[in-house]
């Protein structure tokens, strides 16, 4: 038993050191001016209405929309994004997305799109959504 507990121990550490170890070379990297890549989900009006995981780079005049699946390839990424506002998610949607996520609304050139991102990585999209705004 107390094995087992040691082990569950060891591996959730392993795990947050790692999660952790990411977040701080991505914002490094930022903060050099590099790309970056924040993981995110988009909800798209060609996809009607269903999120789709991929990945937003975002940079000093990039934000370009990277898919992860299938269904996110065949959807034209937004080419120009303006922030409208933020929320959290709605009760369906966190059956959907993370709960723990912000959900900012922006308009597009292809319409109203949302994204779907995590608060640690918040600060870099908002930053570079608008940066290309402008």
């Amino acid at each position: 038993m107390i094995t087992s507990v040691c082990a569950v121990a060891a591996g959730g550490l392993t795990t947050w050191l790692v999660v952790n170890r990411g977040i701080r070379r991505r914002d490094e990297r930022s903060a050099r001016g590099e790309v970056i890549e924040v993981p995110c989900m988009l909800r798209h009006p060609a996809r009607e209405e269903r999120w789709l995981r991929g990945r937003m780079a975002v940079g000093s005049s990039t934000v370009a929309w990277k898919p992860r699946t299938r269904a996110g390839a065949k959807v034209p990424g937004p080419a120009v994004l303006r922030q409208v506002g933020t929320r959290a998610p709605a009760w369906r949607e966190g059956l959907r997305v993370n709960p723990r996520c912000t959900i900012v609304a922006c308009d597009s050139s292809v319409g109203a799109v949302e994204i779907a991102v995590m608060p640690r990585d918040l600060g870099h999209l908002l930053l570079a959504v608008e940066r290309s705004a402008t």
